[in-house]
């Protein structure tokens, strides 16, 4: 047992000076998965067991990262409450193996087991955002919950650690000048009692430094938006099993909440934070899956991306060599990955 710890020490301590080897040797993992689909027997079983362990390999290694670059500062953890964090860690495990998780339900347990599981997982995963957003200072929910970590901006400042001291003293010189400081676990703005300004000139009104600050209340309207984008899964969920799996009216209510959600956010885009128009773009981005869900994929987008692949394995030889392999695995990614029911 103490070998495996020091093993697994030892690990940790190498990953930590080397996030860009390890960064190759993920990014080898999932092509491996890539190589793998279509070519064996239960292919994407195994090609999605892969991929799954490669996603989960680079999480583990970003918190390692992460943790040496904040050792000798306020570490993330210490900013929120540690049952958000952990529920957060758990919701972006949850989310890198569910599709995993279904494949293996479907084969084990047949459709009936496979739908009883995505509930489950769905209610799981619902009911654990519903929890960040209410208690932490999280003003929007992002998919996967913690994003993988910016290897290349890490590496930059593990290059500029040089000039660490220099940076510190000018950090301090900038807490220095600034009236303000916000607290870590509830995000609140409260002035310094240097800050305050004459006596006859004194309103007793907080001075904002910077547009964000007054945002770490969370508006009642995007409140609403983001309750409905979570809870999205579970209506649309509900919409299969009353209209079924192909049908247009489920396809509408899953695509109507999404814009709807959307819209309320634009309307109010003036009280957004950084974050939330961030996340708000990847959404709108996220919005042309609809292209590759059925019953569009069925009606539509399938018969013009076949003919497209036709025309660039005839018109072009080498492509033949990819064209042909993609158009005959592209029903099964469409059918295992392009979902409704996913945030």
């Amino acid at each position: 047992m103490d070998t495996l710890k020091g093993m697994l020490k030892a690990y940790e301590t190498w990953v930590a000076k080397n996030p860009d080897v390890v960064g190759d040797f993920e990014t080898t993992a999932k092509w491996v998965s890539y190589f793998i689909a279509g070519r064996i027997s239960s292919s994407n079983v195994v090609s999605e067991l892969v991929y799954t362990l490669s996603n989960m390999l680079v999480f583990y290694n970003d918190r390692i990262i992460e943790k040496a670059r904040n050792a000798e500062e306020n570490s993330v953890i210490q900013l929120q409450s540690k049952l958000c964090y952990r529920l957060k860690v758990t919701l972006t495990t949850l989310e890198y193996s569910e599709v995993f998780i279904e494949i293996s339900a479907r084969r084990l347990f047949g459709q009936s087991g496979k739908w009883l599981v995505i509930a489950l997982i769905q209610a799981f995963k619902a009911a654990g955002r519903f929890f960040i957003l209410k208690h932490s200072t999280s003003d929007i929910i992002t998919s996967p919950p913690i994003a993988a970590l910016n290897r290349r901006a890490v590496g930059k400042q593990r290059k500029n650690s040089g000039d660490g001291a220099a940076s510190s003293s000018n950090d301090l010189l900038q807490s220095q000048h600034s009236i303000t400081f916000q607290l870590k676990r509830s995000g609140r703005v409260i002035r310094k009692v240097e800050g305050a300004p004459p006596l006859q000139y004194r309103d007793f009104k907080l001075h904002i430094d910077n547009n964000e600050a007054v945002k770490t209340l969370i508006p009642r309207k995007l409140l609403h938006a983001e309750y409905l984008y979570i809870s999205k899964p579970l209506i649309h969920l509900v919409a299969m099993g009353l209209f079924g799996q192909r049908s247009w009216k489920q396809y509408m209510v899953a695509l109507s909440i999404d814009l709807y959600s959307i819209h309320l956010y634009r309307q109010h885009r003036d009280l957004m934070s950084k974050q939330q128009k961030l996340e708000l773009s990847r959404r709108c981005i996220n919005i042309m899956y609809f292209l590759v869900r059925s019953p569009f994929y069925d009606s539509f987008t399938k018969s013009r991306l076949e003919r497209i692949l036709d025309f660039v394995a005839t018109s072009v030889p080498i492509a033949k060599v990819v064209a042909k392999p993609l158009k005959d695995y592209i029903p099964t990614w469409q059918s295992t990955y392009f979902y409704l029911w996913s945030t």
